[in-house]
Formats: structure tokens, C-alpha cells, sequence
């Protein structure tokens, strides 16, 4: 249930809302849940969400076996945390959710026992402030990448430290140091667009309620 109301926040489309809406009342009388009965809700929620054969551009690798479900998590996670900054639940509430559902439900556990370990290291549990969760998640994804960019993965998209110049030259100089303020706000900015085959659609924020956009 508390992966879920972090899910809430920052409602993307109308059958994004439909989706919610479904999970919502099947969660809300059990205290208890059984990996079938959370498959079946999940199974109810394609009759009124997104088709069954859609493709998520955002995270196609150049093959099946790359990035894909692992690269979406990411995703999903840093779009959480930014749609929630000074917003109710905030950037920490997510940040700790983010924890538990790995800590919880990752079915990898090679994935988990580094992501837990690191997070320890890093003492992600122990952060107070909105604006240091959401750079501190960013740090954790590049220490990833780092010890990822050993093992071969998909060659056109090579695990490199992010963002790099290409994308946002203002973040990091030429001897690769990152500008954390300029970072923040890259962050804040790529993560409130979703990448659709129509365009970009911009995540909505509090003042934005009622209105809808897609960027070219």
C-alpha cells in the first residue's frame, strides 16, 4: 500500500488515473496479499489501462535481453522522486518506499543485496531533505553504472556516468566533475517528461492540475 500511494503522486494520463483507481479499491480491505491475488489485480487493471502489445520506447534496448524492465525501474524511481519534490509525500518519503519495494519485492537478488548494500553505504535511510534524496538516488544510479560499464550490455547504450556533456553541458567540465546545482535541476527537468510515441509528455505538477501537455 505504500508503494502505491507513492505511485499516486503526479497522476500521468487518464488511463494511468483508471489503472490507480483500480488498484486502490482492490488494496484498501486487505491487510494481506498473495503473489496471485496482487497478479490478478494487476491482470484487472489492463481491461481499463494501456493495451497488452504497447511497446515503451523509452527503455528499448537495440535487443530483447537489454535494458528494457531494469532501465524502466530507473526510470520510474527518478520520476517519482523529482514529480515529489516540497510535494506531498516529498522526495524522502519516495526515496524510502524506493527501498522497500527493492527491499521487498526485487525478484534479482544479486540486484537487491547491491542495491541494499549500497544503500547502507550510503546511508540513503538517513536523509532528511528533498532536494539530497533526488541527488543522492542520482549518485547511487552512476555508482551503478560504474560497476555495470565492465560487463558488456548493449553497445548503443553504453553504462557511462550521467548525464554527459551531450545532454548537458553545464553538469559536467572536461575533467568530468559534476556541478550538483546544475545537476539538480537537469534532473528536475528530464524526469518530468515521459517519452510516448507522440511525443513528450510533461508530468504534471501541483499548479499544473486540469491541464495536460505534449512536447514535441
Amino acid at each position: 500500500k505504500q508503494w502505491y500511494q507513492r505511485r499516486v503522486r503526479g497522476s500521468w494520463t487518464p488511463q494511468y488515473n483508471a489503472q490507480l483507481a483500480k488498484v486502490k479499491k482492490a488494496l484498501k480491505p486487505r491487510e494481506t496479499l498473495t503473489p496471485d491475488e496482487w497478479s490478478g489485480i494487476l491482470e484487472e487493471t489492463t481491461k481499463v489501462g494501456f493495451p497488452r502489445n504497447s511497446t515503451f520506447i523509452g527503455c528499448k534496448g537495440s535487443n530483447p535481453n537489454t535494458r528494457g524492465f531494469t532501465c524502466s525501474l530507473w526510470l520510474l524511481f527518478h520520476t517519482m522522486l523529482s514529480s515529489c519534490y516540497n510535494t506531498a509525500p516529498g522526495s524522502v518519503a519516495v526515496l524510502r518506499s524506493i527501498h522497500g519495494y527493492v527491499d521487498s519485492f526485487f525478484t534479482c537478488s544479486y540486484c537487491r543485496d547491491h542495491f541494499l548494500t549500497m544503500a547502507e553505504r550510503m546511508k540513503l535511510l538517513e536523509i532528511t531533505n528533498d532536494r539530497t534524496a533526488i541527488l543522492a538516488f542520482w549518485e547511487a544510479h552512476n555508482v551503478v553504472n560504474k560497476r555495470l560499464s565492465v560487463v558488456e550490455h548493449d553497445p548503443y547504450f553504453p553504462k557511462v556516468q550521467f548525464p554527459p556533456q551531450s545532454i548537458c553541458e553545464g553538469c559536467v567540465d572536461a575533467t568530468g566533475r559534476f556541478d550538483t546545482a546544475a545537476i539538480f535541476d537537469f534532473l528536475n527537468k528530464h524526469y518530468r517528461r515521459v517519452l510516448t510515441p507522440y511525443g513528450r509528455l510533461r508530468i504534471m505538477g501541483r499548479s499544473d492540475r486540469g491541464k495536460r501537455y505534449i512536447i514535441k
